[in-house]
């Protein structure tokens, strides 16, 4: 039952979706009033059509592919390439198409209810399973976050040879806190990122074509489907960046501010934005595959800058400066937007004000940037350990809101007629399930990597103790 003291926008969503009924008696002389404020707000939606809609429809996409495709994907998506050929073609189709569906399903449940992802866990299956999925989140993003402070550093040396890694991705810190303080964030963000997208598209293009004509060696497999002995670990890293539905959830909130109305799900734009922006994704993560695979086959890289030499010694040395842009553009969204995520999605489960100018997100953005640095400078990297803690957190955290979000789109109480449909359910249902059996079949992995955290946290304990 909706209470009479919820935001007038809440309201304001009830008659969007045409569902009167669930409104309480003591509501009805509202609903003149918020019709009226809907015709206008229709009205005003309907000022753009055709290609002009359509381009001003997208941005939460763009932001979360920026957000996605960072150092780490880059290596991933090459190496995939680079150790098992053209054979995990089909496996980026599948991560694509699964990251489309759950996207667009979970922006569609906030379009209609206004509220977010982790918001709708909390207030309808409780909090354990929102605080669950907000920790695993934060924690995450807090691991990668050092991996993008490194990936700036290369990226900044790339273009300033002389330039210390370490002190390349203090600039990109200082730059990030600055950017958080801006007004208007969202929209400004929306802008940069559409900015950096294409840039990456770009260059990550012109790295494709210069490898394209490579004699084929027969080193690596050129089938384009395949399941190669030892591929199931960097399966499993590559739907965790490329698929992230944590990622997923944040584009809710995203979707929130942008200011989606319903008449956005009637008229395509919810839908094309999402579309735009996995393509996005989906153009950059495949050009790295296939020059891994063209280019460094069996020799796969560990860093952005091994990717960089060998392109180097195949085009020339114009290529650095080009591919440093490119992987500055990457390193640097990543760093930005990836610790906005991690807190967005624990403040909003713990029922906290959150939002891109929401002054204790952005604080703590800050904060997880700085510990980013500080363990960069420490260990020249990302410490196994966490990352391996990352990982399982990662591994645990998908399925939770790939459930929840079934639920949720199913709900006829908050949905209404904008309730998914049963064939939607079960593409989400099945890709929910086999993310899972994917997980039972990578138990004995897990378990090893779980087994490695064991020495590294009694000798944390031991110094802590000490």
């Amino acid at each position: 039952m909706y209470q009479l003291q919820r935001p007038a926008t809440a309201l304001y969503t009830y008659v969007q979706a045409g569902r009167y009924a669930a409104l309480p008696h003591e509501s009805f002389k509202f609903v003149v009033e918020v019709s009226e404020l809907a015709n206008i707000e229709q009205t005003k939606s309907s000022d753009k059509s055709g290609l002009k809609y359509f381009l001003a429809a997208l941005g939460p996409g763009f932001i979360l592919a920026a957000t996605s495709i960072g150092p780490g994907s880059i290596v991933s998506s090459t190496n995939a390439g680079a150790n098992f050929g053209y054979n995990l073609f089909w496996w980026f189709i599948v991560m694509l198409v699964f990251r489309a569906v759950f996207s667009l399903a979970m922006n569609r449940y906030t379009v209609v209810t206004g509220k977010p992802l982790m918001v709708g866990i909390r207030e309808k299956y409780g909090k354990v399973w929102a605080v669950l999925a907000g920790v695993f989140a934060f924690l995450g993003q807090c691991v990668y976050g050092i991996g993008n402070f490194m990936g700036c550093g290369l990226g900044m040396n790339m273009l300033f040879p002389g330039l210390p890694v370490k002190y390349g991705g203090l600039i990109a810190l200082v730059i990030c806190a600055v950017l958080f303080f801006l007004k208007n964030l969202y929209h400004k963000m929306e802008t940069v990122m559409k900015v950096l997208v294409g840039i990456m598209a770009i260059i990550f293009i012109i790295s494709l074509i210069g490898t394209a004509g490579i004699p084929y060696d027969g080193t690596v497999s050129h089938s384009i489907v395949g399941m190669p002995a030892g591929s199931m670990a960097l399966m499993l890293s590559l739907l965790g960046t490329t698929a992230s539905l944590g990622t997923c959830a944040w584009g809710s909130s995203l979707a929130k501010e942008k200011g989606y109305t319903t008449r956005d799900i009637d008229q395509g734009g919810l839908r094309i934005d999402v579309i735009v922006g996995v393509i996005a994704i989906g153009v950059i993560s495949l050009c790295c595959f296939f020059v891994g695979a063209n280019l460094l086959p069996g020799a796969p890289i560990k860093n952005g800058m091994d990717l960089l030499s060998a392109l180097s010694g195949l085009l020339g040395a114009w290529v650095r400066p080009v591919f440093g842009i490119g992987f500055l553009a990457a390193a640097i969204s990543s760093f930005m937007m990836a610790p906005k995520l991690g807190i967005n999605l624990l403040l909003q489960s713990l029922d906290k004000d959150s939002g891109m100018e929401n002054k204790a997100e952005n604080i703590i953005s800050i904060l997880m940037l700085v510990f980013a640095a500080v363990v960069g400078f420490l260990y020249s990297g990302v410490p196994a350990q966490l990352l391996t803690l990352a990982q399982i957190g990662g591994v645990i955290n998908t399925p939770i809101l790939g459930i929840m979000t079934i639920l949720l789109c199913n709900r006829k109480d908050e949905m209404g007629r904008y309730r998914v449909g049963k064939g939607f359910t079960v593409v989400l249902s099945q890709f929910s399930g086999s993310y899972v059996a994917m997980i039972l079949k990578a138990i004995p992995l897990i378990v090893v990597l779980c087994w490695g955290l064991v020495p590294w946290t009694m000798a944390g304990a031991g110094l802590f103790s000490g």
